[in-house]
Order: structure tokens, then sequence, then C-alpha cells
């Protein structure tokens, strides 16, 4: 337990010293700001200064959705630019032949950070949740997007040779994300081809309360962890 606990506390301190990683974990609480008190203003200057009437009331799910993934995306976005410095710098390779491990390495880089971006995103949505959504959809949605979010960052790790691949990779991985807005504006006939990913799932489930559909959302994410994993692997082994 002790290896692990000074291999996450070096993990915090390289956020720290790194500002623009620093804040991008601070993001989604001004994100959840924007959401719960920014959007109703917006709605309320349309309609007194413009006369037009803004309704926004049919997405709040989906700005809770958004909301709730967006925590976990940054700090696993953070953890994976860390081990990418840690690549760059062949750092990697000596702390997983130490008692800690290439176990404890991805415990410690990823585990413990989805860990806590559980309790944060459960957190945020209840103090800023636009749909006023029930606790246990609040606690399943946080799960389900840290498991997704997870999914990214060894997405991003296995597919990139260093720091700048994987800042530009970063960009792309946000396609992951796209069945969060699937269940609004896309058909139901169509949504079919949107089934592999995660984030389908997760949107339905918000949209649709219905416990059925946890089984896919759950199912989706194993799914995309064996082959990440066994790359994730994999680039360890050669470092």
């Amino acid at each position: 337990m002790k290896p692990w606990l000074i291999s996450f506390k070096r993990f915090i301190q390289e956020i720290w010293h790194d500002k623009m990683l620093f804040f991008i974990c601070l993001s989604p609480i001004l994100a959840g700001v924007f959401f719960r008190f920014g959007i109703p203003l917006l709605e309320r200057f349309f309609a007194e200064r413009l006369h037009y009437g803004l309704h926004l009331d049919q997405y709040h799910v989906l700005f809770d959705l958004l909301l709730g993934a967006l925590l976990p995306y940054m700090f696993c976005f953070a953890s994976t630019m860390v081990m990418l410095t840690e690549y760059d710098e062949r750092i990697t390779g000596y702390l997983a032949v130490t008692p800690l491990g290439k176990r404890g390495y991805l415990l410690t880089r990823l585990g413990f950070p989805a860990f806590l971006s559980f309790f944060g995103s459960c957190a945020l949505l209840i103090v800023f949740s636009s749909s006023r959504m029930p606790l246990y959809l609040i606690t399943l949605i946080a799960f389900l997007s840290c498991l997704l979010c997870f999914n990214i960052s060894l997405l991003l790790f296995a597919l990139s040779g260093n720091r700048v691949e994987g800042l530009a990779l970063a960009k792309l991985s946000g396609l992951v994300l796209l069945g969060l807005p699937a269940p609004f504006f896309v058909p139901n006939e169509i949504q079919f081809f949107l089934a592999p990913f995660p984030s389908l799932w997760i949107a339905k489930l918000a949209v649709e309360r219905k416990l059925i559909l946890l089984i896919p959302a759950v199912l989706t994410g194993i799914v995309w962890i064996l082959p990440l994993y066994r790359k994730f692997d994999h680039k360890l082994s050669r470092c």
C-alpha cells in the first residue's frame, strides 16, 4: 500500500505543478455554475430583451449528462498527460519494475483518479443539476461516466507516442461522447449505429430511466476495456 500512496502523491504533485492540468481539473466547477445559473439567465435575457422564447427545459438532462461526464473526462485526461510525460522521460519503465509494479502504476494513475472523479461527479450533479435528477440516477451516471472516461484514458495512452500526440488525440477522443446528445437529436432508428458507444446507453438511461439499460451501458464499457488494456500493458512492457 505504501508504494501506491507514494506514487499517487507524486501524481498529484505533477498535476499541481502543471498549471494547464490544474485548471483543467477545476474547469468542471465553472461548467457546473454556467449550466445551473448561466443558462437560466440566458433564457430570461432572450425573453425580456430580445422577446424571443429560448426554451431549453427539454435539454436540461443533456446538460446534466455533459456535466456528469466532464469531471471524469478532465481527471482522466490529466492522468493520461502525466503518464505520457513519464513515458517521454523514460520514468514509466522504472516505475513498472519497482514494488509498485504495472498493476500499481495503473491503479495510481487511472484507478485512483477515476475513483475520486466518481465522488466529484456525484457532488457536481447534486449541487448543479438542472433537471434535479434523483440520487440513484446521479450515482449511476457518475459511475458509468467514470467507466467511459477510464476507457478514453487507456485509448489515449495506448495510441499516443508522446504527450504532443496525446493532446491531438484528446480532441478526437471527444467523439466517444457523441452518444450523449443522440437521444435528443437523432431518430431512434439511426441510434443503432451508435450502439457500440457506452455514452449512448448512459444518455438513454438518463432519459428513459429504465434500469434495464444499465446492462448494455456496463457491457459496452467492459468490451472497450479488454482490448485497450492489452494495448496499455503491451506499451508498458516495451518501456
